[in-house]
C-alpha cells in the first residue's frame, strides 16, 4: 500500500510537469500588416507595420523576379537594402518569437527609385 501512494504522487508529478511544458510552449505570433512601402532611396526600401504584439523580432523580405532579399529588423519601420534601381518588388514581413515565425503578411509592391530620386535626394544638378 505504501509503495502505491508513492507511485501515485509520482505519476501525479509527471503528468503535471507535461501539462505545463504544454501550455508554457510558446506560438507564432499574429501575422502582420504592412501600412506602407517607400523608395527615398534607389537601392532601399522603408516598410511601416503595424506592431504585432509577443513578437521580438521581423522579417522583411523583398522579392523580383530573380532574387529575394531579407533583413531582420526589431521595430517598425525597417529598411531593405541591398536592392536594385528602378526596380519593383514585392514586400511580405513576418513576425517572429520564440515560438517561430507568423506566416507572410499579404504583399505590398514598392518600386527602388531610380537615378532621379539618387540626385535629387542628395540635391546634385546635371
Amino acid at each position: 500500500m505504501c509503495g502505491s501512494k508513492s507511485r501515485s504522487l509520482v505519476f501525479l508529478g509527471l503528468v503535471c510537469n507535461s501539462l505545463e511544458m504544454v501550455f508554457s510552449s510558446s506560438t507564432a505570433p499574429d501575422i502582420p500588416v504592412i501600412d506602407q512601402a517607400y523608395s527615398k532611396l534607389s537601392n532601399s526600401i522603408t516598410v511601416e507595420w503595424r506592431v504585432v504584439p509577443g513578437a521580438t523580432s521581423y522579417l522583411l523580405s523583398a522579392q523580383d523576379g530573380d532574387s529575394c532579399i531579407e533583413t531582420t529588423v526589431t521595430n517598425s519601420p525597417g529598411t531593405v537594402m541591398g536592392l536594385k534601381p528602378a526596380t519593383s518588388y514585392r514586400i511580405t514581413i513576418r513576425s517572429i518569437n520564440a515560438g517561430g515565425k507568423s506566416q507572410p503578411s499579404p504583399s505590398r509592391k514598392a518600386k527602388t527609385g531610380g537615378l532621379y530620386f539618387y540626385f535629387k535626394f542628395f540635391n546634385i544638378i546635371l
